[in-house]
């Protein structure tokens, strides 16, 4: 008698949460269907608005790649930031696709290093046999001539070193010889040929017929020993623009990668440059289950100082409802662009409750603001975002 699965399993597969990109893919082509918008109309619209900047991805098969499930590419985020003004998404649907954007970049990242790791596995469990062929070679192979044999005084009698030697020679004739016959198996002997070098060459001068000093052959220390058994695990590293949202207020604008601030809650700091004026913002996040009362301020900063808001308020107590997001109206803190180049930052802070004892606080990517030209945004490191 056979056991069907449970019904506890089946639910369990249906419960399995969808993969980041298809969450994206599935919101983007609901929206493409909403709007009514041929994908020719909407390849135009992006090329006029970002055709000028340095943004990849605007032809028509990259914007269907972004567009079909069973693919993988993922668009830029300037581009993700356009179709959400294109199909008139609003920002906490914005927020919500570059949430996903950014854990599907995560989710790739891991799987491709993933795929490294298992061919260095596989990598590392061909070397015994690689090795036992390269030494069942060497066996079989033809004597050396004597011509090509090391030349020195023949001792009393067999000695270690002479054997190391006469083993350093039979790796010599695995490479050489071949060669001149011309053998197929000339690369892998010339693998042996490496080994060799290695082990062999500090008893080279033994095979001369010279001394051999035991004493100077230094045994590798502990934690040489240590640093060579233990498996190579790559560092994950992580740019300076990770995080980083883009148009996340409308038009040319970023936010910062989140930083931590109270009971859970993710702060950023917002800028966004406008024909005549900059403006800033401070943005929290509430990811959590529960709704979280904070007290947010923000400025400008600009020619090594920091300018409170104009015209508005620069501080602001509000609670943000579980899972939703605050931001701070733009308006309420704009300075004009000056008529020579400046880069300009908005400075963000976030405190517990009704107070100012600032927990959170965090610099928006500076945006380098020239009065003919456009702006020019880098993150920390000076990385273009």
């Amino acid at each position: 008698m056979h056991d069907g699965p449970s019904d506890g399993s089946t639910d369990a597969a249906k419960e399995e949460p969808d993969h980041p990109r298809t969450l994206l893919v599935r919101a983007l082509n609901d929206r493409l269907g909403a709007s009514h918008l041929s994908l020719d109309r909407v390849v135009a619209r992006l090329r006029d608005r970002l055709g000028g900047s340095d943004v990849r991805g605007l032809s028509t098969s990259s914007i269907s790649r972004y567009l079909d499930p069973g693919r993988t590419e993922l668009p830029d985020l300037a581009v993700l930031a356009e179709l959400a003004r294109i199909f008139r998404a609003d920002p906490a649907e914005l927020a919500r696709w570059q949430r996903w954007h950014a854990q599907a970049k995560l989710a790739a990242d891991h799987e491709l290093r993933d795929r490294r790791a298992a061919r260095r596995t596989a990598a590392a469990a061909e070397a015994p046999a690689a090795t036992a062929a390269i030494a069942a070679t060497a066996a079989t192979a033809d004597p050396v001539p004597e011509a090509a044999a090391p030349v020195g005084p023949a001792p009393a009698e067999e000695s270690p070193a002479v054997r190391r030697a006469a083993w350093w020679t039979a790796w010599w004739a695995l490479w050489w010889w071949p060669r001149r016959r011309g053998a197929a198996f000339g690369g892998l002997a010339f693998g042996g040929l490496a080994l060799a070098a290695v082990a062999g060459g500090a008893v080279l001068w033994a095979g001369y017929g010279g001394p051999v000093d035991t004493a100077s052959v230094t045994a590798p220390s502990a934690s040489a020993e240590r640093r060579g058994s233990a498996p190579v695990t790559p560092r994950p590293i992580a740019g300076f623009a990770d995080g980083v949202e883009v148009g996340a207020l409308g038009g040319d604008s970023r936010c910062s990668a989140p930083k931590e601030g109270p009971s859970g809650t993710l702060l950023r700091a917002c800028a966004m440059v406008q024909p005549g004026q900059v403006l800033f913002a401070v943005r929290v996040d509430n990811p959590t289950d529960a709704p979280v009362e904070v007290t947010a301020k923000v400025a400008g900063f600009w020619a090594g100082v920091l300018h409170s808001c104009d015209p508005g308020r620069s501080v602001v107590h509000t609670t943000v409802a579980p899972g939703a997001t605050f931001t701070s109206d733009p308006a309420e803190c704009v300075t004009p662009r000056r008529s020579t180049p400046l880069a300009y930052q908005a400075e963000a802070f976030v405190a517990a409750g009704n107070g100012q004892g600032w927990v959170g606080h965090t610099l928006s990517p500076n945006a380098h603001v020239y009065p003919e030209r456009e702006t020019l945004w880098r993150c920390r490191g000076d990385v273009p975002c």
